[in-house]
Order: structure tokens, then C-alpha cells, then sequence
């Protein structure tokens, strides 16, 4: 009996031919990314697609794929076409299109892509980011930085971005414009890419370690669903919730809400939609400032006013006093001297210890009262001291008026050519406007 015996390079043409001939010339197959490589020589890509066992925690199947350099614009084109536009890389899971190849000279068995379904990879990214977000929420992470207070005046700032970056330039630029004095502290981090959560996690911890901080922001410029997938993390979103300042975003996407969005205390679409809010928090809390001051100022004149009158009536009331008891006094001494024609002896010794007591009493009561209302008067003195505007211009302020003598409150109530009247704590000054410069509000 002959024994038919193959060479290596026979045998594995002959597995060729039964893989030829035993599968389909196109099959579609779907599995996880591992081991992503583009090599820059032939341009083609390469990588792993395999099969996870979810009981085992490991892998099940695998096999090897590539997309030749001619193919890949078009699977580029097709995912660019697709409504969130992703990258090929590890760790996401696709449904690809392709003829299974056997490499008689490796003997290794290859898929040859030649198409794929975004759509497949976009319900798994999305399946994915779902079931993180329910995650976090049963832990109570995505609440956590929401409960901490953001001050009133967040001027110390701790920046979580890419260094030179468009989105640094526009949140700097932006806070420098509004005149206030921001205090910004960097530290800089990768925005996107695979290693990008590390970074930032590790940034944030670094602004944690400081001391004094109001704020701390993230924030990047645009990007590709792909680009802002780094911020669709767990770690990120724990980091977040770590902190123990508030933590504000603006990642730049003005369509969807990553999961670090929603686990910050607030969050903004762009870098200067975040500094902007920053900004109107500092103005508001100035003009709530300057409306109590105000209110201030009429309570103390009020006070003013009702104190004058207070006095004048307490100085009425002392005069008329004084004045009937001198009366009383004279009525007294007239009768002692009538007393004392009658009986000049006992009405005299009498009449001088009366007269004496009498003005003894009566320089008693002068002085008590005079003492009291120079009391009051004191007072009253400190008050209008305290209350008065002068004061407040002392400390820096100055108070601008308007040809009518109207306060001046905002640059839009001034018009061009007018003359005002600017009042500081030694003196005045006269000034006309020439150019009115109006904040941009536009978020």
C-alpha cells in the first residue's frame, strides 16, 4: 500500500483549496480590535479580531486581519459618512466585510477586509457609554461634585488642558478681556488618545494637591466623536467626583454630552462658553456689591435724618426744661423773699439752705442732661461717620455722575459727548466721554 506524503508547501495548498472552496468568497464577522498597527513601509493595516468569552474573561477566538493600503480610504470614507465618525482602534468592536485568505507560505489563515458597518460600532460605543452612565449613577458618582459650592467669586482658577492649544488661547484670552483678576494655574495634559484619561486624571490630582483654588476647569477645543472618546471614561468621571473643588467642562462638542460632562459640577460646550460663565458669576456678585452699598447709603442717611431730628427735638425738650425750672426756681425765691419781709430771721437761715439746695439741684440736673446730649451726640457723630460716603470713597471707590447729577451706573447709559463728574475721596473730576467700550455677551 503506497502512503501519499505531502511537502509543507503541498499540504498547504491543499488547506487552501479546501478554505477556497468550503467558504463563502464573502463573509461579513464581527469582533473586538487588538493589537492595531499601521506599518509605515507598506501602509497596509493590521490587527487581531477576537472573541471574548464574558464567563471566562478571556479570549475565545481569534484571527487575523488585514486592509491592504488601496482599501483603506475607502473604509476611512465610510465611517467619515456615518453620523458620529469613530477610528479604527483597540478595544472597539466592528462588523467588517471580507474573504477568508490563507497564507500557504506563513501557513496562516487572514481576513482581507473589504468593508465595514459603522453602524455596528457606533450601537456598541453607544450600548457601552449607556451602561457606564447607569453604572456611575447607581454609585452616586456622577452627583458627587454637583454638592460641592462654587464661590461666589471663582478668580482662582486651576486649568486642565492642552498647553498653546486653541482652547487654552480662547479661555485665557477670554478672562483677560473682562478686566477682573483671574489667577490661572496649568497644568498641562493630553486632550485625546488612548493615553489621554491617565493624563488627565493625573492633572487633576495635581490641582487637588493646591491649596486656595476656586474652580477647577477641563476644557479642549473640537473634535470627532473619536477624538472626544477619552472623556467618555470611568476614570475620568472618577477623578470628577474625587475632587474636592468643583470641577467645570467645557469639552467642545456642541452636539453630545460626554460622561465626564456629566459627572462635573457644570458644564459649558466650549472653552469660552466656560470662561464666560466664570466672568458673569464674578460681575453679578460685583453689582449685588454695589446695589447693597447703595442701599446702604440711603439707610444711613435715612438714619442721618432721623438722628438730626432726634437731637434737635432732645435739645427743644432740655431748653424748655431748663427754662421751667428757672421759672419754678424764681417763683420760689420771690415767695422766700416775701417770707423773709415777714420773717427775716428763721425765713432767712431757711431761705439760704433752700436757695442753696435749690442750686445745687439745679446745676445737678444742667449738667446730667447736658452730659446725656453731648452723649447722644456722639453717637450720632460716629454714625454719620460710619455711613458716610466719603468713607466709602476713602477706600478706593469713586462715585460718577452724570450732567443731571444722576449716578452713572453702566457704560451703555453713557452717551457719547457727555460731560460727567467723577467724585474721589480729595477731590473731583471732569471728564466727557469719547468712546463707550460694551462687554460681549454672546455665549
Amino acid at each position: 500500500m503506497t502512503v501519499e506524503v505531502f511537502t509543507v508547501s503541498e499540504l498547504n495548498g491543499l488547506i487552501k483549496d479546501v478554505l477556497t472552496s468550503s467558504i463563502p468568497p464573502g463573509v461579513w464577522v464581527c469582533g473586538e480590535i487588538q493589537g492595531c498597527k499601521r506599518y509605515p513601509s507598506s501602509k497596509h493595516l493590521y490587527f487581531e479580531l477576537v472573541e471574548k468569552d464574558e464567563e471566562a474573561k478571556g479570549v475565545k477566538a481569534r484571527i487575523r486581519v488585514a486592509i491592504w493600503a488601496g482599501n483603506i480610504p475607502r473604509i476611512e470614507a465610510i465611517i467619515k459618512r456615518s453620523e458620529n465618525a469613530f477610528e479604527l482602534k483597540d478595544g472597539i468592536e466592528v462588523k467588517l466585510f471580507g474573504h477568508v485568505d490563507y497564507y500557504s507560505a506563513g501557513g496562516s489563515v487572514s481576513l482581507i477586509v473589504e468593508n465595514i458597518d459603522p453602524v455596528y460600532t457606533l450601537g456598541k460605543v453607544a450600548q457601552a457609554r449607556q451602561k457606564l452612565i447607569a453604572d456611575l449613577t447607581k454609585e452616586g458618582v456622577l452627583e458627587k461634585n454637583k454638592r460641592l459650592s462654587l464661590s461666589a467669586v471663582p478668580l482662582v482658577i486651576g486649568l486642565v488642558t492642552a498647553p498653546e492649544s486653541a482652547a487654552y488661547h480662547d479661555f485665557c484670552d477670554e478672562l483677560k478681556k473682562s478686566g477682573y483678576g483671574f489667577r490661572v494655574f496649568l497644568v498641562p495634559a493630553l486632550m485625546q488618545g488612548k493615553t489621554s484619561p491617565e493624563s488627565v486624571c493625573r492633572a487633576i490630582a495635581r490641582l487637588n494637591a493646591l491649596e486656595g483654588l476656586d474652580a477647577i476647569i477641563v476644557t479642549r477645543g473640537g473634535g470627532s466623536i473619536a477624538e472626544l472618546g477619552c472623556f467618555d471614561s470611568r476614570p475620568i468621571a472618577l477623578a470628577v467626583a474625587a475632587s474636592r473643588y468643583p470641577v467645570l467642562t467645557g469639552i467642545g462638542h456642541e452636539i453630545n454630552t460626554t460622561v465626564t460632562d456629566l459627572a462635573a459640577h457644570t458644564f459649558f460646550k466650549t472653552p469660552t462658553a466656560t470662561a464666560r460663565a466664570l466672568i458673569e458669576r464674578v460681575r453679578g456678585f460685583l453689582e449685588q456689591l454695589s446695589a447693597k452699598e447703595e442701599s446702604l447709603g440711603v439707610i444711613a442717611t435715612d438714619r442721618l435724618r432721623s438722628s438730626r431730628e432726634g437731637l434737635k427735638a432732645c435739645a427743644w425738650g432740655l431748653q424748655s426744661g431748663t427754662t421751667a425750672f428757672l421759672k419754678e426756681a424764681r417763683e420760689a425765691s420771690v415767695r422766700l423773699s416775701a417770707l423773709l419781709a415777714k420773717a427775716p430771721g428763721v425765713l432767712l437761715v431757711r431761705s439760704r439752705e433752700t436757695v442753696k439746695t435749690s442750686g445745687e439741684s439745679i446745676n445737678r440736673t444742667i449738667h446730667l442732661r447736658l452730659k446725656g446730649a453731648l452723649n447722644k451726640i456722639g453717637q450720632f457723630e460716629k454714625l454719620i461717620e460710619m455711613a458716610s460716603p466719603h468713607r466709602t470713597l476713602r477706600r478706593g471707590f469713586s462715585i460718577t455722575r452724570r450732567g443731571d447729577g444722576t449716578i452713572l451706573r453702566r457704560a451703555s447709559d453713557a452717551r457719547k459727548g457727555e460731560g460727567l463728574r467723577t467724585v474721589l475721596s480729595d477731590g473731583a473730576l471732569e471728564s466727557a466721554v469719547t468712546h463707550i467700550h460694551k462687554e460681549n455677551s454672546d455665549a
